[in-house]
């Protein structure tokens, strides 16, 4: 046996063992990237919808649903605040947290029976109590309405008393 073309025979294995390794990683790769897109499901969404909203008589907040999905009430959160995020003082407390800006759910009395604001439903909320005549005149106020389930926001709206 020549120890020469032993020496000089550079051919090997190594080539082989990469291309395997090379491809081993791409189907394992390949296999949790698919397995983590396909088991997310699909995305919740929040319900899209055409909010109008309103101070009428300088305490009165309405809100009118113009279009779009109906909007569960026990899913959904109002929060009516100033324009910097404060909330005001002569809010009645009794509609509006004084702490968190949220508004109480409608009653069954404001309510369709099933608790669902659909197209065409008016709401009203007097933020004043009895005590308070009117909110301040030109005072910006932030209303705003999300859905709980998804986090995501349905109406954004700036009122002007």
């Amino acid at each position: 046996m020549d120890l020469k073309k032993m020496s000089k025979n550079d051919k090997a294995v190594s080539p082989v063992i990469g291309v395997v390794l090379m491809v081993a990683i791409t189907v394992i790769l390949a296999a949790a990237i698919g397995s983590s897109v396909f088991g997310q499901g699909p995305a919740k969404t929040a319900p899209q919808a055409n909010i109008n909203a309103k101070i009428v008589d300088g305490d009165t907040l309405v809100i009118e649903h113009m279009g779009g999905d109906t909007l569960v009430w026990t899913n959904t959160q109002i929060r009516f605040t100033l324009e910097d995020g404060t909330i005001p003082t002569y809010l009645d407390s009794s509609v509006v947290a004084s702490t968190t800006g949220i508004i109480a759910y409608p009653t069954a009395t404001r309510l369709d029976a099933d608790g669902q604001f659909s197209v065409g439903d008016i709401l009203s909320f007097d933020l004043v109590s009895t005590a308070n005549t009117d909110l301040p005149t030109g005072q910006v106020f932030n209303l705003k309405i999300t859905d709980k389930v998804t986090n995501q926001l349905i109406c954004d709206k700036k009122l002007r008393s």
